[in-house]
């Protein structure tokens, strides 16, 4: 344990160790996530399915940039019209399918990639991969971004985060990620961990504001109980957990992690 003096002895001389971090440890941004499926060598006429795709953004860049034959996949009616909507807008011929992860509208062996990012988190991850496994061909890849729970996630802070933001608890596990993957025949081809690293590009290329959260969370911890009569429990609470998410990502709570995953021949 550190004592009084060590601890105010280190204060007066650690401006060489701020000046470190002062500098860059120049971030991949999330850009790396489509260089990182181009690296996979995807061919033109695979067949593409976004899990999860909101707005069908990805889905859109990823059947443009490669030629792919393109399903956009959300269980949200709202996902499903803005995702239509936005392939029309791009001119791109992209299937939009009202569906979930652990029921996927396609055939045995039908599909070669897999795209899924920010949903495991929310679905039954056995099921879900289970299903991703079922529709791959043998040696079709998936890749997909999940952020999962570390050490320092205390159970409280787990707790709010589960309940404000729709997880499932259990999908926030590495480990069971990970053995869920193994049981549904998916093979590890790689494991990106990249902590805080997304977030520090944000702040750097001015994407993201983290004084602006902070400043937002004191805001709404000072006058929490006004906030709620006016807006409602459900509201406030999502708006925390939705702040908390980026500082928890940078303070090492929650890890950001990038799996690929290829179907077991």
């Amino acid at each position: 344990m550190t004592s009084l003096e060590d601890l105010y002895e280190v204060w007066s001389r650690d401006s060489e160790l701020r000046e470190t971090l002062r500098k860059s440890l120049e971030p991949r941004g999330t850009e790396w996530l489509f260089e990182l499926f181009a690296s996979l060598e995807p061919r033109a006429g695979d067949v593409l399915v976004d899990v999860g795709c909101r707005d069908a953004q990805h889905a859109i860049r990823l059947v443009r940039e490669h030629e792919l034959r393109g399903y956009a996949v959300d269980p949200l009616p709202l996902h499903v019209e803005q995702a239509k909507a936005a392939a029309v807008a791009a001119g791109v011929d992209l299937n939009v399918l009202e569906s979930r992860i652990e029921a996927l509208p396609f055939d045995d062996a039908s599909v070669d990639w897999i795209w899924c990012r920010d949903v495991l988190v929310h679905t039954d991850v056995p099921r879900g991969l289970a299903e991703c496994a079922r529709v791959l061909r043998p040696r079709g890849r998936m890749l997909a971004y999940v952020t999962l729970a570390t050490e320092q996630l205390e159970p409280r802070e787990r707790s709010l985060l589960v309940a404000a933001t729709a997880l499932v608890p259990e999908s926030l596990d590495a480990a069971s990620v990970e053995a869920a993957a193994t049981a549904a025949g998916l093979d590890e081809i790689a494991a990106h961990r990249l902590d805080g690293e997304w977030r520090e590009h944000m702040i750097e290329d001015g994407g993201w504001d983290a004084s602006e959260s902070l400043l937002t969370l004191s805001r709404l911890q000072r006058q929490e109980d006004a906030l709620v009569a006016e807006y409602g429990a459900t509201a406030v609470e999502a708006l925390r957990g939705g702040q908390l998410w980026g500082i928890y990502q940078m303070i090492g709570k929650l890890c950001p992690t990038v799996y690929v995953w290829e179907r077991r021949g």
